[in-house]
């Protein structure tokens, strides 16, 4: 464990799990940012290290967690700057800083190099981790991120940093008004409105707002993310939706040629929001590659 780091669980009251058989751990690492994170499955071996996209939280995780056998660990963190973990002060959001996270979280919580999986954004993250700190995973599943930018893509990030922080007058409004984005495929209603409650919380001055600093979308991915593929040395899963227009069927192949311990896998009919729309297929993509690299 980090020497100037503790992990403790949380006395919160979380929400009953509904359909969700397993309820997670909600617990807290300190480390120089004070980061949230849910366990599943404590005694499980190997661990799985999961790691959400921009916006997101731990909670978009809680599907495939359930999906997932309970003989692996699942650890969900939610990155500096999103859901119950502390905002960065002087914002600090870049590739660098949430891939030290990840590291000084990986020493706190885990005795062996655990498989880190990242959706979106997290998969920049897990990427970035990989080439900076190559002996803290043991493998690395990449699940639907851009492989490459664009800088039409990097000014829309830059306007949504530029959005005025939303203040809702109660819990309810802010829930409603709750919407992904890219706002795509088949997702059960249930299931958005689930994520919804756990993203949202007490705003600062009255009224609810969103888990999220919008500070966090700094104008471009800050990583050449083939680059990172290239230099990748543990085995590498890239996971894309069919009809995701996020990872690209040309990227994913350019990605396999300048790395041959990548492989790919299409989740047939998928978008986007893998972990929300299809999270019993993902779920066994991540099982699958979790036995295969067990023993590394």
């Amino acid at each position: 464990m980090h020497e100037n780091c503790s992990v403790h669980s949380t006395t919160k009251k979380e929400p009953k799990a509904g359909p969700f058989t397993r309820e997670p751990k909600s617990r807290f690492y300190a480390g120089p940012i004070r980061h949230h994170f849910l366990e599943w499955n404590p005694e499980g071996r190997p661990t799985l290290v999961l790691v959400h996209g921009a916006s997101a939280n731990a909670w978009w995780w809680e599907s495939v967690a359930s999906a997932i056998a309970p003989r692996l660990r699942l650890l969900a963190l939610d990155l500096r700057g999103h859901g119950d973990s502390e905002w960065a002060r002087p914002p600090a959001y870049r590739p660098e800083h949430y891939a030290a996270d990840l590291a000084r979280f990986i020493e706190a919580t885990t005795s062996a190099p655990p498989i880190v999986v990242g959706h979106s954004m997290g998969g920049i993250v897990a990427l970035a981790c990989a080439c900076a700190y190559p002996r803290r995973q043991r493998a690395v599943v990449a699940i639907d991120l851009a492989l490459t930018s664009s800088d039409e893509r990097n000014r829309y990030l830059r306007r949504l940093r530029a959005l005025p922080k939303v203040v809702y007058p109660d819990f309810e409004t802010a829930k409603r008004r709750f919407r992904l984005m890219p706002d795509e495929g088949t997702i059960d209603a249930g299931l958005v409105a689930r994520i919804a409650e756990r993203s949202v919380r007490p705003a600062a001055g009255g009224g609810f707002t969103f888990k999220f600093d919008r500070e966090s979308f700094f104008g471009g991915d800050g990583l050449d993310v083939m680059e990172a593929v290239r230099q990748i040395q543990v085995p590498l899963l890239l996971v894309r939706g069919e009809k995701s227009r996020i990872m690209t069927a040309d990227a994913a192949t350019r990605a396999l040629r300048i790395n041959p311990r990548a492989r790919l896998e299409a989740v047939a009919h998928g978008h986007h929001h893998l972990p929300l729309e299809h999270p019993a297929a993902l779920a066994r993509i991540i099982e699958s590659f979790a036995r295969e690299n067990a023993g590394r």
